[in-house]
């Protein structure tokens, strides 16, 4: 009988040591690829032209997007634009401008996107973006304008 128990108890520690060294426990395999995304900070006016001339006029598929929501500016400006990637079981910060943003990979495919405002965190979201879907996340500025910060999942 006690060998039994033995043998029993042997097994069951195996099985919890397979279960933990086994790869997919956050969903994941060893050979996961990065999330790639790309973000930018746009500038929204109803200026004709930015006063910088270093702003160029935002890509059609986002000003597509952008138009089609009720915001209150004719013309969006990009500022910075930034492709990176975010590791299976990390997470990547990105600086534009004044403002950071931090995404995590949670149990693929959701991100966690934290939003930083002069250093202080203002907010935090967990979706899902699939490839061609954009996060839109914005606030006023001076002047009746508006900065928009976009994250894009490219691949």
């Amino acid at each position: 009988m006690r060998s039994k128990l033995i043998a029993a108890t042997g097994w069951a520690s195996f099985s919890a040591a397979l279960i933990l060294l086994t790869p997919g426990a956050r969903g994941e395999t060893a050979t996961e690829p990065n999330i790639k995304l790309e973000t930018q900070l746009i500038w929204g006016t109803n200026d004709p032209q930015s006063p910088d001339p270093k702003h160029k006029a935002v890509d059609a598929d986002v000003l597509k997007k952008l138009t089609a929501l009720p915001l209150k500016w004719s013309n969006y400006f990009e500022v910075h634009r930034k492709r990176f990637e975010v590791p299976p079981t990390g997470s990547t910060n990105i600086t534009l401008g004044k403002c950071e943003i931090g995404v995590k990979q949670l149990v693929r495919p959701a991100i966690e996107v934290s939003f930083i405002g002069k250093g202080k965190p203002v907010e935090k979201r967990t979706l899902r973006l699939p490839k061609g879907d954009i996060l839109i996340y914005g606030g006023n500025a001076p002047n009746a304008t508006a900065y928009l910060v976009i994250l894009k999942r490219v691949e």
